[in-house]
């Protein structure tokens, strides 16, 4: 088992044209099931005037756009889980909450086939990044309510790894019990990972490093996908870092980097439709490599809550379209943010991901933490951008940092920005908190 290179070869070398067949298939058996059991979706595709029994794969563009809104409001009008639920409570194994960074958390439901969905795409995930039976796994993510933790613990136990469930449990415990133990491998955000780099070196006295872990896999927010990010926390810690990502309402993971790390390769394959859309119009775009496009979601294999033609707001730029030297077919993705948090300085568009990626080349000056800060929204834009960035333990000159830092952003990013420095560890998130990038205004 531990030898083989895949975890399933079959789905994760497949040929184009035969997946598309494959997800024609089971696009129409979604369709059927949700046009007989949704009160949600019946109401949307009538009011569409849409049929969507005669509707496949070709013809997928042609039904409407699913959004969180519309999930939160159904959810209220038909507790617990909403009118687009296909299965009687008494059937669901599972409830999820989302993590709400979007605002008000939706509920996501599992029936028994629907968890195992959740376990083969998960598997494909960690084996990609080189977990195998007997891999010591640090499970460094929460184990309440969201859909990470107990997700991936089922994940490993299929994979028969040792599971170290730490959770977010007080760090000088956990890395009592890490040092003790050994690790290989450890799974977790960039937040909390720096985090922990924080406490390892300024509370304890620990280089993380000396801990022995061979790779990573960070998830749940843009950051592994940044080269400077990556490369601070990979020679932080001495391993191979992996970007991924997935969304509470699909499947926690489904998209992942291979060891060539050229890019996240999608591990739905049979279980979701990834489809790419202009963020400005909606219109479906063939995947070229270096375009940008937002991603939409179609569940083709789901029994309690599918979601058809789902934008969930991730805006991604094309890394590849053929074969990859891992082997894998498919498309190859990065992460460049969320397509709300794009904001535009007089014409140009600028991505949060973009910023960090210049202030991080700045290290070890500044941290890498950062906030922008803009006026509300609807509200123009005009530069300079109000920036604060962290300093970081070998700062320097203030004055030279200060100067050095607006001119790479007008260099690098098109824009003016005024660049205010503030003491170490004003900005740094503490245990499971998230970075919070953009500040707005109130209206």
């Amino acid at each position: 088992m531990a030898e083989r290179r895949y975890w399933n070869e079959v789905m994760e070398t497949i040929d184009p044209e035969r997946l598309w067949q494959l997800e024609d298939e089971r696009l129409r058996w979604q369709l059927r099931w949700v046009w007989e059991r949704s009160p949600f979706y019946r109401q949307k595709f009538s009011e569409a005037g849409i049929d969507p029994l005669t509707i496949g794969r070709d013809s997928l563009h042609l039904l409407p756009f699913t959004v969180k809104d519309e999930v939160r409001r159904t959810q209220q009008d038909y507790p617990p889980l909403g009118g687009h639920a296909c299965v009687p409570l008494h059937e669901v194994v599972r409830i999820h909450a989302s993590s709400g960074t979007t605002g008000q958390p939706t509920l996501v439901g599992l029936t028994e086939a629907d968890a195992r969905a959740w376990n083969e795409v998960l598997a494909r995930f960690f084996w990609t990044t080189g977990v195998r039976p007997g891999t010591r796994v640090w499970l460094a993510v929460t184990l309440g309510w969201y859909i990470a933790g107990l997700s991936f613990y089922e994940a490993l136990r299929a994979i028969q790894a040792t599971v170290y469930p730490s959770g977010t449990m007080e760090a000088t415990r956990t890395f009592n019990v890490i040092q003790r133990a050994g690790v290989d491998y450890m799974v977790s955000s960039p937040t909390f990972v720096n985090f922990l780099t924080h406490v390892a070196r300024e509370r304890l006295g620990i280089d993380p490093a000396s801990l022995g872990i061979k790779a990573m896999a960070l998830g749940g927010e843009p950051g592994a996908g940044v080269p400077q990010i990556r490369q601070q926390i990979e020679e932080t810690w001495g391993c191979k870092v992996y970007d991924a990502m997935g969304t509470a309402d699909f499947a926690p993971i489904l998209w992942t980097e291979c060891e060539a790390q050229a890019g996240m390769h999608f591990v739905g394959q049979g279980f979701v439709i990834a489809e790419f859309i202009e963020p400005e119009t909606g219109r479906p775009i063939e995947p070229k490599e270096g375009m940008l496009a937002e991603l939409v979601y179609t569940a083709i294999q789901r029994e309690c809550v599918p979601l058809i033609r789902f934008r969930i707001g991730d805006l991604v730029r094309i890394e590849g379209t053929g074969r990859c030297e891992c082997g894998r077919t498919g498309i190859r993705i990065r992460c460049v943010g969320r397509v709300d948090d794009m904001f535009i300085v007089r014409g140009v568009n600028v991505f949060p991901s973009a910023v960090a990626d210049v202030i991080a080349s700045f290290r070890p000056r500044v941290t890498g933490e950062f906030q922008i800060r803009l006026p509300a929204r609807g509200l123009p834009i005009d530069p300079p951008v109000p920036i604060v960035v962290e300093l970081g333990p070998e700062p320097g000159d203030l004055h030279k940092l200060k100067r050095d830092l607006e001119e790479a952003i007008r260099a690098q990013l098109i824009f003016r920005a005024t660049v205010q420095l503030v003491p170490k560890g004003e900005l740094t998130p503490t245990g499971t908190m998230k970075r919070q990038v953009i500040v707005r205004g109130e209206a």
